[in-house]
């Protein structure tokens, strides 16, 4: 039977052996630790640089470091919400680009909708659009540019009425030059509007008072 100091001794011995060997695991844990991180972050660099061919998306959603929208990306964009809450309907569906402003308010974008099929650059205040610059499908080549407030405008327009620069106040066309008549087909078109006093309304907001006399008789 061994005695009381020997059986001590063992133990220290035991016990150094124990701490040599956790030692030694504690280093190489910290050392697959910082292999670790380290790739991670090779990883991470690389994953920066990475070129892709195609990204497939319905929306890509941009954020600001406050988590605010400051822009969207998509195939099907929702309506614009104004500074006042009120919500500015596009009438049809629309594809393209949106900015916001640092409130998260519709602010412009660039897009085309399925009505109409127009491509269409729009600027917004925080309330209503401002400015709208538009070309249109067909062969014909329409295409305008529109600048205006709540008690003036003006506009640059080419279609197959003619080429012309147009001010305007909330009565209707003031200034046109050159001024232009009405095609047959926009005169007809006019025509079709039930209320007389809408349809003249309707016609002087884009030419003239005596171009609108002449197609519409009053």
């Amino acid at each position: 039977m061994k005695s009381l100091e020997e059986r001590v001794q063992m133990c220290e011995q035991e016990n150094a052996r124990l701490r040599k060997q956790l030692s030694w695991q504690n280093k190489f844990l910290l050392v697959s630790f910082l292999l670790a991180i380290g790739g991670g972050a090779i990883a991470g660099g690389s994953l920066k640089q990475e070129v892709f061919e195609s990204i497939k998306a319905k929306e890509i959603i941009v954020v600001d470091s406050m988590g605010s929208v400051r822009a969207r990306l998509g195939g099907d964009l929702p309506d614009a919400i104004m500074a006042d809450g009120r919500v500015a309907k596009r009438g049809s569906k629309a594809s393209g680009l949106i900015l916001y402003d640092e409130q998260g308010i519709e602010r412009g974008g660039y897009v085309t909708q399925d009505e109409g099929s127009n491509a269409m650059l729009t600027l917004d205040s925080k309330y209503s659009q401002v400015a709208l610059f538009v070309a249109g499908p067909d062969e014909s080549q329409a295409s305008a540019l529109k600048l205006w407030t709540k008690g003036s405008a003006i506009e640059l327009r080419s279609d197959h009425n003619g080429s012309r620069l147009s001010i305007s106040d909330q009565q209707g066309v003031k200034f046109q030059q050159p001024e232009v008549g009405l095609s047959s087909d926009n005169c007809a078109e006019y025509k079709k509007i039930e209320k007389p006093s809408l349809a003249k309304q309707y016609c002087q907001g884009r030419f003239t008072e005596r171009a609108c006399i002449a197609c519409l008789g009053f």
